[in-house]
């Protein structure tokens, strides 16, 4: 087995031991869902997808912040609230609707899966704690030792969970699937995320030949697909014709949009030998397909303590 093979399987045993008596082969709910072209959020949901099926767990219903309405859902269900890096104030929409799902289920279990935390206001990371306490059977998972340490400090009425990314249970044969038909050439790779966590970076330092490497950012952020177009068009008229439809939006995301921004990710990926990125979810898909890479970090150091807390001890990749 090799070091990442190992890794691996180290890390899906460690999300399937904690997650799995808490949910006890109940159904699920799950939401908060990235119905938007960032790949690595799409990573995160086949993987939870994964899990669930590994692991014979009926999913009732998806959502997200464009598809959500409060539906009834059975007493003994459990609610799966989507993870990645948006528990805080710079993404504010995911964590305003975790809220509101919080206040309107109180009395079905909740997990928040794995989260990376971080506030740049104080005041307001004390009132949506205060905001979530009032809920009696809350978990919320850490992605991270720093999210971790926030959360056990900060929203202690709560089970605390250190977990890594649900990404890591993406299914092995399905990436060789989507993976298996590109031959990657001699070209390196710098990924620059073009959002608000990009943080200031001198290229020159990382000795890269210019000649010779591509500075991209996922191909679904250079350009909007068109079958991303379509969800916009098709949302704005399942609301429209109310919520009885809107779970035609749900589906198609589910069917179409995810399955393709997937294999648009792994075959981007795979096309480089040599891998530097800012953006984590291109490190955890490099470190899914064995290949090497370095991880620059992002404005508030949400990659380095990804890296210190799960990858640190993987050979021949790195941090800056």
């Amino acid at each position: 087995m090799s070091s990442f093979e190992k890794k691996i399987s180290d890390l899906r045993a460690r999300i399937n031991n904690e997650l799995l008596p808490l949910i006890d082969n109940r159904p699920c709910a799950y939401m908060d869902l990235p119905y938007h072209p960032n790949i690595g959020d799409i990573l995160i949901w086949e993987g939870t997808e994964q899990f669930l099926k590994d692991n014979q767990l009926k999913c009732l219903f998806r959502n997200s912040e464009y598809t959500y309405f409060h539906r009834e859902v059975p007493r003994r269900a459990v609610i799966l609230l989507h993870g990645g890096g948006n528990f805080g104030d710079i993404w504010r929409e995911h964590q305003n609707l975790r809220l509101r799902v919080i206040e309107e289920y109180p009395d079905h279990p909740i997990i928040i899966l794995p989260q990376t935390v971080f506030y740049t206001d104080k005041a307001l990371m004390k009132q949506d704690a205060e905001a979530m306490k009032s809920h009696p059977n809350l978990t919320i998972c850490a992605r991270d030792e720093v999210s971790y340490t926030i959360l056990q400090a900060n929203f202690p009425t709560h089970r605390i969970l250190l977990l890594p990314d649900m990404a890591f249970c993406i299914s092995a044969e399905k990436l060789h699937k989507l993976s298996a038909s590109v031959i990657p050439d001699n070209r390196s790779l710098l990924v620059m995320r073009t959002d608000k966590e990009l943080a200031a970076i001198d290229i020159d330092k990382l000795h890269l030949n210019k000649d010779s490497v591509d500075v991209r950012d996922w191909p679904s952020m250079e350009r909007r697909p068109r079958y991303m177009r379509l969800f916009t068009k098709l949302n704005y008229y399942c609301h429209r014709a109310g919520t009885f439809a809107i779970p035609l939006a749900d589906r198609y995301v589910l069917q179409c949009v995810r399955p393709r921004l997937l294999r648009t990710g792994v075959r981007f990926l795979q096309s480089y030998t040599t891998i530097y990125t800012t953006r984590l979810h291109v490190a955890i898909l490099a470190t899914l397909l064995h290949r090497h890479f370095t991880l620059l970090d992002n404005n508030y150091g949400k990659n380095s303590s990804f890296y210190r807390t799960w990858l640190k001890d993987l050979p021949n990749v790195g941090t800056i």
